[in-house]
């Protein structure tokens, strides 16, 4: 019935194209033209048979996406959420790595960074800069780019060094204390040696304020630096790059606020009622103020603030040849090292708050992660080069290796719980390997019609040791309790592993009818890993696995280009089979955090997106999404969620903006307005349905000036115009929801000069 279903959209498809107006030898397209390697070759994206967004550097400037959570908010089929400053959650398609954050926990929708996978979502908290695009890839791409692609990928493409001497320094002032300098400089070292230097520092202060405390929460503090290398010998087809960046970054923690829910039944609301007893006291208390405990950590004689660090060095080194004629050897090896420091109070509001009161069953439980990763990659590939032959094919192997060292620290202090008070510690120590080999075959049955087809085989392999110590029991309010801090119940030192394997097949079949018109069709496999719950309460629970995820993709779609190419419009639809969804929930009953697999849902929707230039001095976008995914069966804690709408995605999604150019006396095209806005409807945070994040859009805005030599400009912004309150997380506790908001609003200039 899915294959039927498939068949007739592609037949829809591929009438509508065929129904299209011909495209008559006009002008050059004003639209730009962009190359993608989402398939391990230089693609345009409009001869690409997949749904993919790709972004070029120079819009990402303009629309001041410097993050993940910028991207998500300036794309539509792509949202965020964020559990911690640990956790960066993407989703698309419904498909998003909630709140899983173990040594052993694998992405949904995976990031690449120049190629190479990063294997923990806690890694990619660095700002983008000096990049060339971003290509957004939706849906699973389990033959070419692996596992843990079962939603999409991300893929952010640094600029390489250039032959050619240049270079820019840019320089941004803001509200809230903003100062951003980014920069790069290129050119060649020899005549077979080039090379790029790229850095980036940005410093704002907080969007919010730990009133408690006195001081801002997230601020941040952020150093970026690259250098690259290229080798490219006159008289040889080597070429070889050598990429080499560093980035740290630390903020004061994160804003929690508890908002009485209006869709949880009746019960306690002891952060919300006493926050309405602080608010009398002070006269006001904004979503903006929260008053996070900093606990004091058995044998420490201080306090711990809250706080978030990051350290990371990646080196990675590429290497492609002509082995003959028409087969070229491609070889990337990564290595990343990733250091976290995380303290963030879960509430954002406790029995120690400085104004002496208290809600019914107030507690607090700030917690303490500290990380070490180390992961080394290494993936070669034989590619077929002949472009007059009939048949191209691509095969490869790949190999992961990571350590990840999770120290976590929990402490609690409660009016009346006992296990919501004291201190627990959990140290685990998770090691993954993955191993892969792949290959993809395609033929051009005619001139206008090839097909694909590949698979991929992935050996999955991980372990560890876990160990769950109480520290303390009791608190300043009740000494004498002996129960210890939730979720642990017992100590226990326990090992864990298990292994897991799976064969990723796709099928592609393009049309192409003329020079401006695509339709493919494609049936994909995408798998993610399974693992290990962190954090668990006995050691039982810390050895018993959850099951990997698998998805099966129906996707068709078309690319085209009307009327002289003034007009670009693509879209796709799909159908997606999930089965045994990773899905993280907070148990009520015990007040902490348990992993398990949905036995399946159903993921359908389309996408679409209109591009339109009609002349040099106008451009204008407008795009859409739509998600309908609902559980098939799913009961948990005794809670049945079958048919319910599935957590954190929202159904529809839309965006709109334009551009404008014109000319400042003998300046020509010297003035440019731009202007976007990006809406996203109501979605359900949790598989009950029980908590909803309401509608909401942001407007984004930037005017240049650039001087007629383009060697100077400068720039006026404004990012979340209308200052919209959102928000990028909650957890609900009683009738609670304890809430992360999105960034207020944001304004600047910049100032860039080049040469």
């Amino acid at each position: 019935m899915k294959l039927h279903h498939t068949t007739s959209a592609i037949a829809l498809l591929a009438g509508m194209a065929i129904a299209l107006p011909a495209m008559a030898a006009g002008p050059d397209s004003l639209l730009e033209e962009l190359v993608v390697t989402a398939q391990k070759r230089e693609e345009n994206v409009q001869t690409t048979p997949l749904s993919i967004t790709a972004v070029t550097g120079a819009t990402l400037a303009k629309d001041r996406v410097l993050s993940l959570e910028d991207l998500a908010h300036n794309q539509t089929g792509i949202s965020f959420t964020s559990n911690s400053p640990q956790s960066n959650e993407i989703n698309i398609r419904g498909v998003v790595n909630t709140r899983l954050s173990s040594p052993t926990a694998d992405q949904s929708v995976s990031t690449f960074v120049d190629d190479v996978y990063v294997s923990r979502a806690g890694n990619m908290n660095s700002a983008f800069y000096d990049v060339a695009r971003v290509e957004v890839v939706r849906g699973p791409q389990g033959v070419l780019l692996g596992k843990n692609v079962a939603g999409g990928a991300v893929n952010i493409i640094s600029n390489a060094p250039s032959f050619d001497r240049s270079g820019k320094f840019t320089l941004s002032l803001g509200n809230y204390d903003l100062r951003q300098t980014q920069g790069f400089l290129t050119g060649a070292l020899t005549d077979d040696l080039a090379a790029r230097v790229s850095f980036q520092t940005i410093y704002h202060s907080g969007y919010a304020r730990d009133i408690l405390h006195n001081v801002d929460v997230e601020n941040l503090e952020s150093v970026q630096g690259r250098v690259q290398l290229a080798y490219a010998p006159k008289e040889s087809d080597l070429r070889a790059n050598l990429v080499v960046d560093y980035a740290k970054d630390s903020n004061d923690g994160v804003n929690r606020v508890g908002l009485k829910s209006t869709t949880l039944p009746t019960s306690f609301t002891p952060w919300s009622s006493t926050r309405d007893m602080i608010r009398a006291i002070r006269g006001s208390l904004s979503v903006r103020e929260s008053l996070p405990i900093w606990p004091l950590f058995k044998g420490d004689a201080a306090p711990t603030p809250q706080e978030a660090r990051h350290e990371t060095y990646n080196i990675i080194a590429k290497v492609e040849k002509d082995v003959t004629p028409n087969i070229r050897f491609s070889s990337i090896t990564g290595y990343r090292n990733n250091r976290s420091f995380t303290l963030y109070d879960q509430t954002g509001l406790g029995p120690a708050n400085g104004y002496n009161v208290a809600g019914p069953l107030l507690f607090a439980e700030p917690v303490n992660f500290i990380e070490n990763v180390e992961q080394f990659s290494e993936e070669v590939r034989l590619t077929s080069t002949d472009t007059d032959s009939r048949l191209d094919w691509i095969v490869g192997a790949y190999y992961q290796k990571s350590r990840v060292h999770q120290f976590n620290r929990f402490w609690g202090e409660s009016t009346v719980l006992p296990t919501l008070s004291g201190e627990s510690h959990w140290d685990d120590k998770g090691h993954n390997e993955d191993m892969a080999v792949f290959a993809q075959i395609g033929y051009d049955i005619t001139d206008t019609l090839k097909a694909e087809i590949g698979a991929r085989y992935t050996k999955d392999k991980k372990g560890g040791h876990q160990t769950g110590m109480i520290i303390a029991t009791g608190d300043r309010l009740h000494p004498l309790d002996t129960a210890p801090l939730t979720p642990l119940t017992v100590n226990f030192s326990t090992p864990y592993s298990a292994d897991w394997s799976k064969l990723t097949p796709q099928a592609t079949l393009r049309w192409t009818p003329n020079d401006t018109t695509m339709v493919y069709g494609t049936v994909s496999v995408g798998f993610k890993g399974g693992g290990f719950q962190n954090n668990a309460s006995n050691g039982f629970a810390a050895a018993q696995p959850y099951n990997p995820e698998t998805v099966t993709n129906y996707e068709a779609g078309y690319k085209t280009e009307l009327f002289d190419r003034t007009v670009r419009w693509n879209s796709a639809v799909f159908y997606m089979e999930y089965k045994d969804l990773q899905v993280q929930q907070t148990l009520a009953s015990c007040l902490c955090n348990v992993i398990s697999n949905a036995p399946g849902a159903t993921i359908k929707g389309f996408e679409s997106d209109l591009q339109y230039a009609p002349t040099t001095w106008f451009r204008g976008w407008a795009s859409g999404s739509y998600v309908h995914g609902r559980y098939d069966e799913f009961v948990f804690a005794g809670i049945n969620n079958s048919g319910n709408k599935m957590q954190r995605t929202p159904e529809w999604q839309g965006s709109i903006g334009a551009e404008v150019t014109t000319s400042v006396g003998s300046w020509e095209d010297a003035l440019s307005a731009r202007l976007s806005y990006k809406w996203q409807g109501k979605m359900p945070w949790a598989p009950e349905n029980t908590t909803w994040e309401k509608a909401y859009g942001t407007l984004d805005g930037r005017v240049t000036l650039t001087s007629p030599d383009k060697n100077w400009s400068v720039s006026v912004y404004g990012k979340n115009i209308t200052d919209e309150l959102y928000r990028t997380n909650i957890i609900a506790f009683f009738q609670e929801e304890m809430s992360s908001f999105g960034a207020p609003r944001t304004f600047g200039m910049e100032l860039s000069a080049a040469f």
